[in-house]
């Protein structure tokens, strides 16, 4: 076919495709359905047409159409890697990690039993080899959730049902080609199947195509954090990746490129983001969404148009092998949702899925385009005998039909039916909330512009009338106080402030407020809050937020590098970083405050509001105490981020009113983008890169501690260049029993707990440890542990021996301290502070936050 007429064609398909867009909705029926439809009107009126007598006017469309170039490399090769890499990078990975179980098992174990189920009842009923019966298992295994997704969303299906339907059909294309591709081969070259064979190639496919989908996925989001300012390369290379990923994968490799392009997407969803300017990312997902519709649109249609073409010699038997398949495919379903998922539940592995749940997951489980490909390569495979391919062409196009033209139609009533289309209790009384606010505002700001404008006070009330009517039903109506508890209310609020906080974050990404490993946490963080209040309440909310205060994995092997190997760079990095989220998570707590007053009081009310508040204040008290702690250890490093931030500022207040004069007309756009250029250049080399100086005690921070404050300058200059720093952080052991005297070890910030025995102690900010092991030469008699991050200095073994040869009364004064300190640990009633005026073992324990336990625990060192 020449190429014009192919792009002729093409183009007339896309132009109906647009217009069946609205008919769908005007015949209700499900868009792809609809596609469906057309496409084999479109196939069989083509054949039609072609072999009548009655005309030959219209011979030339006819040939057109039945000519066209379609083959299952076209589906695989050109529709299926965008279509895949569009639903992995804009699917909620945070969030479908939560539901990860019943997803895994309806994406992989649920494509097996299908596979298995379906091939034996085909076997059963059709005189086929087992063999071609599993084929054909693995063909009809694939879901599409296209036309299932629309109707959740048209009808306001809950969420949770559209994020597993979601789930599972992404992941279960990968499992059912991988399975397929191993199927045809064993058919294509006949004899008897080595099924453990299969078996472990199908599981290095699976797993290489994960590989290599990680490994892309990772390359991909470091050449996007390089590439920030320019938007269209940043699109261009994303858009080739999923191409370039299936190809390297499924023919140079030999692994799943559907798996490899499936994960790639999600590793990209998970960090992908903060890669982008917020407004990339939204034209980035724009291109992607009109990309894959227009991929499954032309997808369906060019399928069903082959499809009188692959259901032409049909007959009886097929028909009755066909029923048993339905029936077998619809029971592996059932059993996997009705007898396997209930026991991921009963075992703790996930949440509850209800019944009303899996009876639409049971009858949503569609097929289209994906089956329709893989049974079109089998028919094009000239090394497949013809009874074969017939068989697979009548059996997996009659299945597509059945699921589209009968499951797809009856789902919408179906949901209906189960009530799955209404809103829960809370969003119910939310929404009546809601729209009496929208109304209010309306309507205020209706009269405000008449009156601005002097306009007819008649037409005004005639225009306000409805609104004040409006917001007198919904009043009646909005039993919000009423019936929905507190709990469920501050649910609501909390889930809205965790919204919030997400935003404010991405919108700190188009100022280059960030680096992209801390944007990535602090937007995890916020999606465990989320989920966190939603499945906890308040309990669950400050959790999650207490967790973004913690040390990370890496943070503690970059910590063991620093305390054990000398490698301070790693750990450098991370404080770095902890004392940016520190100071971004501040700033974002002030803003929620403001949110909180200016949108949540009226929704839910003074004392609802105020409860949020003293939420966030305990959130800030807790990120302010840990700021000090560094300002004090750092000053240097909070002064370069405290200007980097004022920077910020500047470029964010230059950069909207750039924009401000662009959208008033006054530059246009040629000048815009100059402008724009240039400031975004000039941000670039503003950008802080002040970083954590571990070995820059100041002498004020050493004097603070009692036990050195009378130390001359002289000898405090020489002391400071001997300490060594030491980070730790929660449950860090820093000192072991029977461990050799090492040294002296000082809290600058922080809190340890010390256990002698079966005594417990704690020690704060001020505080030192491990003298009496020096002074009486012996190992350690008790354990010592970090309970909060903390920042301790060591004094070396010589250098305290140093010290204590050159200041006796230095040594007097800490050699009383152990002893009084030693007979507290022997039980005898004399205190520290009464062995030794001025102990720093009395000092107040400030530093120990709520994890640290209470501040009248009584304190003393270990030795």
């Amino acid at each position: 076919m020449p190429i014009a007429d192919l792009v002729l064609v093409v183009a007339a398909l896309l132009i109906l495709i647009g217009a069946l867009q609205p008919a769908s909705r005007v015949t209700g029926l499900p868009f792809t359905v609809l596609l469906a439809i057309v496409g084999i009107v479109i196939g069989a009126g083509a054949s039609w047409l072609l072999r009548t007598t009655l005309t030959d006017a219209f011979n030339d469309i006819a040939i057109l159409v039945l000519e066209l170039p379609i083959s299952s490399q076209i589906f695989l090769n050109v529709f299926l890697p965008i279509l895949l890499f569009q639903g992995a990078i804009t699917i909620d990975v945070r969030r479908m990690a939560t539901d990860l179980a019943p997803i895994l098992l309806l994406a992989v174990i649920a494509v097996v039993v299908a596979t298995l189920v379906a091939g034996a009842a085909l076997a059963v009923a059709s005189p086929m080899p087992l063999i071609v019966c599993l084929l054909v298992g693995s063909i009809i295994a694939t879901t599409d959730p296209s036309a299932v997704i629309a109707i959740f969303r048209e009808l306001g299906a809950p969420a949770r049902l559209t994020r597993l339907v979601e789930g599972e059909s992404l992941l279960n294309d990968a499992t059912a080609i991988a399975i397929f591709s191993v199927l045809f081969v064993v058919v294509v070259r006949g004899g008897e199947p080595d099924y453990a064979q299969g078996i472990s190639r199908l599981l290095i496919s699976l797993i290489g195509g994960g590989v290599a989908g990680v490994a892309a996925g990772l390359a991909l989001a470091a050449v996007l954090s390089r590439l920030r300012l320019f938007r269209l390369a940043q699109v261009t290379l994303t858009m080739a990746t999923p191409y370039v990923v299936y190809v390297l994968a499924d023919r140079y490799f030999a692994i799943s490129g559907v798996v490899a392009v499936v994960v790639a997407g999600l590793v990209l969803s998970a960090v992908g983001r903060s890669r982008f300017q917020p407004e990339t990312f939204r034209f980035l997902d724009g291109v992607l969404e009109q990309s894959a519709f227009w991929a499954s649109s032309l997808v369906f249609v060019l399928a069903a148009i082959l499809v009188p073409r692959l259901m032409s010699n049909m007959g009886i038997a097929d028909i009755a092998a066909l029923v048993a398949l339905i029936v077998a495919a619809l029971g592996a379903r059932a059993l996997i949702l009705f007898g396997f998922l209930p026991f991921l539940s009963m075992t703790g592995v996930a949440q509850t899925v209800t019944t009303p749940f899996k009876t639409v997951m049971l009858w949503g489980g569609l097929r289209g385009a994906v089956t329709l490909a893989l049974a079109l390569a089998v028919t094009e495979n000239r090394f497949v005998s013809d009874e074969i391919q017939r068989f697979v062409a009548i059996q997996a196009t009659g299945f597509v039909l059945f699921t589209l033209l009968v499951q797809g139609t009856t789902l919408k009533p179906l949901i209906r039916g189960l009530q799955l289309d209404r809103l829960g209790p809370v969003d119910q009384a939310l929404r009546h909330q809601v729209l009496s606010l929208a109304l209010g505002t309306a309507r205020d700001r209706i009269k405000a512009t008449a009156g601005r404008y002097d306009l007819d006070d008649d037409l005004v009330q005639e225009v306000v009338a409805p609104y004040t009517q409006r917001i007198k039903s919904v009043a009646d109506a909005n039993r919000f106080a009423e019936d929905i508890a507190d709990r469920d209310r501050l649910i609501v609020g909390l889930i809205a402030l965790a919204n919030q906080e997400r935003e404010l974050v991405i919108d700190q990404l188009r100022y280059g407020g960030l680096a992209n490993s801390i944007t990535d946490r602090i937007l995890f963080s916020v999606e465990q809050m989320r989920d966190g209040a939603r499945t906890e309440g308040r309990l669950g909310y400050v959790r999650a937020a207490r967790r973004r205060l913690q040390s990370t994995p890496i943070f503690q092997i970059a910590n063991w590098l620093h305390m054990h190997l000398g490698i301070e760079r790693f750990v450098a990095r991370r404080l770095g970083e902890r004392f940016q989220t520190l100071l971004s998570t501040q700033i974002l707590l002030q803003e929620l405050n403001l949110y909180v007053d200016f949108r949540l009081r009226n929704l839910l009310g003074d004392r609802l509001a105020d409860l949020l508040q003293d939420i966030l204040t305990q959130r800030t008290e807790e990120v302010e105490r840990n700021l000090d702690a560094l300002r004090l250890q750092y000053p240097s490093f909070a002064v370069e981020l405290q200007r980097g931030f004022l920077e910020r500022l500047a470029y964010r207040e230059e950069l909207d009113e750039i924009d401000e004069l662009r959208d008033t007309g006054v530059i246009g756009a040629e000048l815009h983008d100059d402008l724009r250029s240039e400031l975004e250049r000039v941000n670039s080399r503003m950008r802080a890169k002040a970083r954590v100086d571990l070995k820059l005690p100041s002498p004020d921070l050493i004097r603070s501690f009692p036990l050195f404050e009378d130390l001359p300058d002289s000898d405090m200059k020489a002391l400071v260049r001997r300490l060594r720093p030491r980070v730790v952080t929660p449950n860090t052991r820093i000192v072991r029993t029977g461990d050799p005297p090492d040294g002296l070890y000082l809290i600058s910030s922080g809190a340890v707990e010390i256990v002698i025995g079966d005594k417990t102690h704690r020690l704060g900010r001020g505080d030192f440890f491990g003298e009496m092991a020096l002074l009486n030469n012996r190992r350690r008699e008790g354990e010592v542990k970090a309970i909060s991050y903390g920042y301790l200095f060591f004094l070396s073994r010589e250098d305290f021996d140093r010290l204590s040869q050159n200041h006796p009364g230095w040594h007097t004064r800490i050699a009383d301290i152990a002893a009084a300190r030693e007979r507290m640990n022997r039980g005898e009633e004399e205190s520290a502070s009464e062995a030794s005026d001025g102990d720093p073992a009395a000092a107040p324990e400030d530093e120990v936050d709520d994890e640290g336990g209470g501040q009248d625990t009584e304190r003393t060192a270990a030795s």
